[in-house]
């Protein structure tokens, strides 16, 4: 007897409409994201110099960071770019009215004023008050400026201080 099968398979040969499936797309490029966004790096130059002034060279191999900016030019003191003393003279020993006193008055107000709001942030939202403050003052700036500024800076909550210098090529 011979076999004759009762059924024959036949293969579909109509033409379907192929989907792409994006979900495993989609998890493979918000890993690439999140892994890129990890990685980013924030170095570089984070901070702009002012028109005024010229910075002292250094080979520092520190990265700059972010932090309240003083800039401290031979005619006037900036805080986060607002003034907070001009002198329209370009002597900068006239900049600082009494040569006795320590503390920069002006400044010292101001810084308390950021002082105080970083304070409230840090209770509001947890936000830590570190005292960070970055310098940049011209490189003809007589020492004593210099020094008065960071002295005002210490007495206001402003401890933690960095200069700003350009890094000598090599």
């Amino acid at each position: 007897m011979a076999y004759i099968p009762s059924r024959i398979k036949k293969h579909d040969t109509s033409k379907r409409q192929v989907k792409l499936n994006l979900t495993s797309m989609m998890d493979m490029f918000t890993i690439i994201l999140v892994f890129l966004l990890k990685t980013y790096s924030t170095e570089g130059q984070l901070i702009q110099p002012s028109d005024h002034l010229e910075l002292p060279r250094s080979t520092v191999t520190k990265p700059t960071e972010v932090a309240l900016d003083i800039v401290v030019t031979r005619r006037e003191i900036l805080v986060n770019d607002q003034a907070v003393l001009i002198d329209k003279s370009n002597d900068p020993n006239k900049l600082i009215a009494d040569e006795y006193q320590q503390i920069i008055t002006p400044l010292y107000n101001r810084l308390k004023t950021y002082a105080e709001e970083a304070r409230k942030m840090e209770e509001l939202f947890g936000t830590k008050f570190t005292g960070k403050v970055t310098i940049q003052g011209d490189y003809r700036l007589p020492f004593n400026i210099l020094v008065k500024v960071m002295y005002t800076c210490g007495q206001a909550q402003y401890g933690n201080m960095r200069l700003v210098v350009y890094r000598k090529s090599e």
